[in-house]
C-alpha cells in the first residue's frame, strides 16, 4: 500500500531526495507534527546529508523542546560537517543541554581538527553552570590563537572573582610546561593587575633552519631551490616542517620523506603529527598514500623496537600491526609495551585496545519511542504490517527498515504523486546598472599612468550584500578590494555591464612567489570578474624582501606591458619592507595604519611623499577592536585619510548599516580636534594591549 498523497508521510518522503531536502526542510519551519519532526531528525542524523540541509533542519526545529529533538542536537556534535558541529554547540548552550553534551563538547575541544569548532566548544563549555566549565582550561594549549583568545576572554571575566582568579592561575601553573598556557597566564595576569608580562623568548626557526623565511611563499621557493640532492641532505631539518601551516611547504617535505626518508626520519616526522587539533590526518594520509608495504613495515618495526617512542609515532606503528605485517613478528615489543601500558597516555592505551580487539563501539541508547528504537525492535510480522499499511508509522527511517525486512522496495510505499515544496520565485540575476560615479576628492595612484580612485575603497571580505557595493558606487566609491573567496563582490562586478565595469577599479593580488603562479592568479581574477584589466595588482602580505626576486619583478613588468594590470605594488605589515619598496620604486605600497599603529607616520609616509609613492592603508579599526563609544567608527577612516602621505584606505563592512556609517568619512572628511584626541587616547591604549597580546596569546612558540 502506498502512502496517501494527502498524508504527512507524503511530505516527509521528499526529505529523502537530496536535491529537495534543503527546500523541504525550510518549508517545514514552525510545524510540529510527529512525522515532520521525525523526518527532520532523521535528515540531521543521516551522515550523508549535506551540511546546508542538516543546518536548515536544525534551525527548522529550533522551537521544539521534545526529548527527541534535544537528543538530536547532542548527537549533532558528532556531525561530519564542521558548520553543523558549530551550530549544535550553540544549540546546546541555548537549550541548556550540558549534562548530556559535556563529554562530546570536551571531545570536540580536545580533538576536533577545525579551530572554529574547537572555539565553539570552548564557548559552550565555559557557559556550563556546573564545575565542568573548568575543563575548558585544556584549550590554554590550543594550537590556534583564536581558540586561546576565546578562552582568555572568559577567564578574564571569571577572574573578577578573587577565588576564581586564584583557581585559574593555579590550574594554568599546573600546565606551565606548555609554552602557550604559560603565555596565556601572563596575559591574564596583565589584564587583572596591569603588570607587564615577562619576556619569554621562543625558538627562532632560523637557529635550526638555514633556509628559513617567515614568508611561506619564500620558504617554499627556497625548498624548491635546494634541489633534490639538497633536500635529501637537509632531511633532518625538513622533518621539523612536516606540519607547517602552508601547504606548499608541507608538499616539499612530504615529497622528500617519500623519496629519501629513512625509518628514523619517518619516525621523527610521525612524532610531530600527534596533535589532532592541528589537522594532521591529511598530512599523514598524503605521506603514506601508495607507499609499499615493505617500507611501512620497516618504519613501524623501527618505532616498535625503540624503548620509549613518541606517542604519536607509536600509535601509528600499532595501527600497522596485522595490516602490514603479523603481530607475531613484533610480539616481544608488544609485550614490553603492554607491561607498562597503564603509564601510557589514553590515546596509546586505546591504540593497544584496538589492536587486541578489546574495544567496542559504545551502544547507542535511545528512548523506546525514538525512531531508531522502533526500527531496531521491528519483527518480520510487524514489518509486514507496516508495509501493508505505512500510515501506522510516522518515520520513513522505520518504514525503510520494515521494507527491507519484508523484501519490498521502499519506493512501493511512496505516494503516488510525489510532493514537492512550493517553489520560491527566484528572479534571474539581472544585469546591474549603476549611475556614473561622481568621485569625491579623487586621487591618482601608482604614478602618472595609474587609475584615478576614490579615497575610500570597499572590501568584500565580510560578504557585504551586492546592493551595498552599488550603494557605495552611488556615493562616489570606485575602488574595491577583491580576493577569490569574496563571493558577493564577484557577483557585483560580474553583474555590471562591460561599460560600468570599466568605470570601477579593483585591487587584487597574489600570495605566490613564483612568476608563473603570480600570472595565473592575475588571469584567474580577470576571468572570475570578467575584467579587461586589473587596475591595481599587489604582492600580498610580503613578510620578506626575499619574496621579491628579479624574476618576480620582471613578470609583473611583463603583465603590465601585456595589458593585464595597470599598476602593481606590494602590501606588508613590515615597515622596513615598505621603506625598501618605496626606495626601489614600487608604487603603490599598502601598509597597516590606525590611531593604534602610528609608526608608519614617521617611518614610511614621509619617504612616500618625497618619492611620490601612493600609499594604501588597511586595518584602520584594528578589526573593530579600536572602536569606542566616544567616537564614531567612520572617524577611524577620517584619521588615516587626514594623515599626510595616505592616498586611500579600505573599509570592510558586513552590513548596509556599517557601510553607511563608514561612507560618511567620504562625504564628511573633517576630523574634529577633540575627536582626534579621543582616537589617539584610545589608540595608545590599544597599542599597549596589542603589544601584550602579540607577546602572549598570539605568540609563535
Amino acid at each position: 500500500m502506498r502512502v496517501p498523497n494527502d498524508h504527512q508521510l507524503a511530505r516527509t518522503y521528499a526529505l529523502l531526495d537530496p536535491d529537495l531536502a534543503l527546500a523541504v526542510a525550510e518549508s517545514f519551519r514552525g510545524l510540529s507534527e510527529p512525522a515532520i519532526v521525525e523526518g527532520l531528525v532523521e535528515l540531521v542524523l543521516d551522515r550523508e546529508t549535506g551540511a546546508t540541509a542538516a543546518s536548515a533542519a536544525i534551525r527548522t526545529i529550533e522551537h521544539d523542546t521534545s526529548p527527541l529533538v534535544c537528543d538530536t542536537i547532542v548527537r549533532s556534535l558528532d556531525s561530519p560537517h564542521p558548520s553543523v558541529r558549530i551550530l549544535a554547540a550553540g544549540e546546546v548552550v541555548r537549550r541548556a543541554l550540558f549534562p548530556r553534551a559535556r563529554n562530546a563538547l570536551v571531545e570536540l575541544m580536545k580533538r576536533d581538527p577545525i579551530w572554529q569548532v574547537r572555539r565553539a566548544a570552548v564557548n559552550a563549555i565555559t557557559t556550563d553552570p556546573d564545575s565542568y566549565r573548568w575543563q575548558s582550561l585544556f584549550a590554554a594549549s590550543d594550537p590556534h590563537w583564536r581558540v586561546r583568545y576565546a578562552l582568555a576572554t572568559v577567564l578574564e571575566e571569571w577572574g573578577r572573582d578573587a577565588t576564581d582568579r586564584k583557581k585559574v592561575l593555579a590550574m594554568l601553573s599546573e600546565t606551565s610546561q606548555d609554552a602557550r598556557a604559560l603565555r596565556l597566564r601572563d596575559y591574564l595576569n596583565y589584564r587583572w593587575t596591569g603588570e607587564l608580562p615577562p619576556e619569554r623568548l621562543g625558538v627562532d626557526p632560523q637557529s635550526w633552519c638555514s633556509f628559513w623565511d617567515w614568508d611561506a611563499a619564500v620558504l617554499a621557493r627556497n625548498l624548491e631551490s635546494l634541489g633534490r640532492a639538497g633536500r635529501r641532505e637537509a632531511l633532518p631539518v625538513l622533518v621539523r616542517l612536516v606540519n607547517h601551516p602552508d601547504e606548499r611547504v608541507r608538499a616539499w617535505v612530504i615529497l622528500t620523506l617519500r623519496e629519501h626518508g629513512t625509518p628514523s626520519h619517518w619516525t621523527d616526522a610521525l612524532a610531530l603529527l600527534g596533535d589532532p587539533r592541528e589537522d594532521t590526518a591529511p598530512v599523514l594520509e598524503t605521506l603514506t598514500r601508495g607507499i609499499e608495504l615493505d617500507r611501512i613495515e620497516a618504519v613501524a618495526k623501527f618505532i616498535l623496537a625503540q624503548q620509549r617512542p613518541e606517542g604519536a609515532a607509536l600509535i601509528w606503528a600499532l595501527g600497522q600491526v596485522n595490516e602490514a605485517f603479523p603481530a607475531s613478528e613484533v610480539r616481544t615489543d608488544l609485550d614490553r609495551f603492554a607491561k607498562n601500558l597503564q603509564y601510557r597516555p589514553r590515546s596509546v592505551q586505546a591504540a593497544f585496545a584496538r589492536l587486541l580487539g578489546t574495544t567496542s563501539q559504545p551502544a547507542e541508547h535511545y528512548s523506546p519511542d525514538h525512531p531508531s528504537s522502533r526500527a531496531a525492535a521491528l519483527t518480520p510480522e510487524h514489518a509486514k504490517e507496516l508495509v501493508e499499511n505505512p500510515t501506522l508509522e510516522t518515520s520513513w527511517f522505520v518504514l525503510s527498515r520494515a521494507a527491507k525486512l519484508a523484501r519490498v522496495p521502499i519506493w512501493k510505499l511512496a505516494p503516488e504523486t510525489p510532493w514537492k515544496p512550493p517553489a520560491k520565485p527566484q528572479a534571474a540575476a539581472q544585469s546591474l546598472a549603476i549611475p556614473a560615479i561622481t568621485l569625491v576628492r579623487a586621487r591618482q595612484v601608482g604614478g602618472t599612468d595609474g587609475p584615478v580612485v576614490s579615497p575610500l575603497g570597499v572590501s568584500g571580505h565580510y560578504g557585504l550584500p551586492v546592493e551595498g557595493y552599488a550603494r557605495a558606487a552611488e556615493a562616489g566609491v570606485n575602488l574595491f578590494f577583491w580576493e577569490p573567496n569574496y563571493v558577493t563582490l564577484t557577483r557585483f562586478v560580474t553583474r555590471l555591464s562591460p561599460n560600468d565595469r570599466r568605470g570601477i577599479h579593483v585591487l587584487v593580488g597574489t600570495f605566490e612567489a613564483d612568476p608563473a603562479k603570480i600570472r595565473k592568479d592575475a588571469e584567474r581574477a580577470l576571468r572570475n570578474m570578467r575584467l579587461e584589466r586589473l587596475s591595481i595588482f599587489l604582492i600580498f602580505w610580503t613578510q620578506s624582501w626575499q619574496r621579491i626576486t628579479p624574476d618576480v619583478r620582471d613578470e609583473l613588468e611583463r603583465m603590465k606591458r601585456d595589458g593585464m594590470v595597470q599598476v602593481f605594488g606590494l602590501s606588508t605589515h613590515n615597515r622596513g619592507i615598505a621603506r625598501d619598496a618605496i626606495a626601489e620604486g614600487w608604487n603603490p605600497v599598502m601598509v597597516r595604519h590606525s590611531a593604534a599603529h602610528r609608526k608608519a607616520e614617521t617611518e614610511v609616509f614621509p619617504l612616500a611623499r618625497t618619492r611620490g609613492t601612493s600609499i594604501f592603508t588597511f586595518n584602520n579599526t584594528c578589526y573593530g577592536r579600536l572602536l569606542d563609544p566616544s567616537f564614531r567608527p567612520s572617524d577611524c577612516f577620517r584619521y588615516t585619510l587626514n594623515t599626510p602621505g595616505v592616498s586611500a584606505c579600505f573599509t570592510a563592512p558586513s552590513t548596509m548599516e556599517y557601510l553607511d556609517e563608514n561612507l560618511d568619512a567620504l562625504r564628511n572628511p573633517e576630523l574634529a580636534d577633540d575627536v582626534r584626541e579621543k582616537l589617539l587616547k584610545r589608540g595608545g591604549w590599544m597599542y599597549r594591549e596589542d603589544t601584550v597580546f602579540r607577546k602572549t596569546v598570539r605568540a609563535e612558540v
